[in-house]
């Protein structure tokens, strides 16, 4: 999954959170926004990630696209995801996707995909971040659910 990714809305505002949504194009190069996703996650002027989201976009970090038609994987999952993934088999790339069940969905759609974890993993990798433990710690703080497993495999990829 290098030079192109999709992402699904959670991510997003998970690096939102962390104010650490350049990460995405310097691990991928383009980042891909479905308008669906888009508004799904900036379209709260209530919550703070929108503003960080839109900003994102408005500094070309992250390109907003129009998803084909999605209706096959809609009944079984969120719009959102449903849209990141027919955009992605559509531009034969990887999603970026923590949900479960678009995960799946992805994945027995020959997707690759990558969670916020996993990212945050790749930037440790990459010496783009110093430590992956205080941001898992921020997520959790957050309200972003990560289950001790994630965190256990996620600090044992990146050495902590």
């Amino acid at each position: 999954m290098n030079k192109l990714v999709i992402a699904d809305a959670g991510p997003l505002i998970a690096f939102a959170r962390l104010h650490q949504i350049s990460l995405l194009p310097q691990i991928f190069g383009r980042v891909l926004v479905t308008d669906i996703v888009f508004a799904e996650c900036a379209g709260r002027p209530d919550f703070p990630e929108s503003a960080l989201i839109h900003e994102a976009v408005t500094r070309k970090q992250l390109e907003l696209c129009t998803a084909p038609d999605f209706s096959a994987f809609a009944q079984k999952i969120d719009a959102g995801e449903a849209s990141a993934i027919a955009v992605a088999i559509d531009c034969g790339c990887g999603v970026l996707m923590d949900d479960k069940a678009g995960r799946r969905m992805a994945m027995n759609a020959g997707v690759p995909v990558i969670g916020t974890v996993g990212v945050l993993v790749l930037a440790k990798r990459k010496a783009l971040v110093p430590l992956v433990m205080p941001l898992l710690e921020a997520l959790a703080t957050s309200g972003y659910f990560l289950s001790e497993e994630i965190i256990a495999a996620a600090l044992a990829a990146s050495g902590e």
